[in-house]
């Protein structure tokens, strides 16, 4: 029992005192991560209702008429009642013109020859 007990209390310190490789990668070795560049996101451009409004009647062919006034309204995301009352400050400003058969037409540049 003696000789086992020094072999194992031998072989305890040899472990001890060899040197083990460390197989981790060193900090040297270790590729450093890029730094970020942050980037400018898009300008987030919000349009009033009377903007959004001028912008649908102008993809409708720049006027406004019976035929579609459902699709001017889906664009502009707008109700009938605010079509109603943003008419007359448009015309007041000179952004629309309204034809007696109540057709309204857009006087932007978009729409001066079109």
């Amino acid at each position: 029992m003696i000789r086992f007990g020094t072999i194992s209390a031998g072989f305890v310190c040899l472990t001890a005192c060899s040197a083990i490789t460390d197989f981790r990668p060193t900090l040297t070795s270790v590729v450093a991560p890029r730094p970020v560049t942050p980037t400018a996101a898009p300008a987030l451009t919000i349009l009033t209702t009377k903007e959004r409004l001028l912008a649908a009647i102008e993809g409708q062919g720049c006027e406004l008429n019976a035929t579609n006034v459902e699709a001017v309204l889906a664009s502009a995301t707008i109700t009938r009642e605010e079509l109603l009352q943003l008419t007359p400050q448009l015309q007041s400003e000179g952004r629309i013109a309204v034809s007696g058969s109540g057709a309204v037409r857009s006087t932007s540049a978009n729409c001066i020859n079109a």
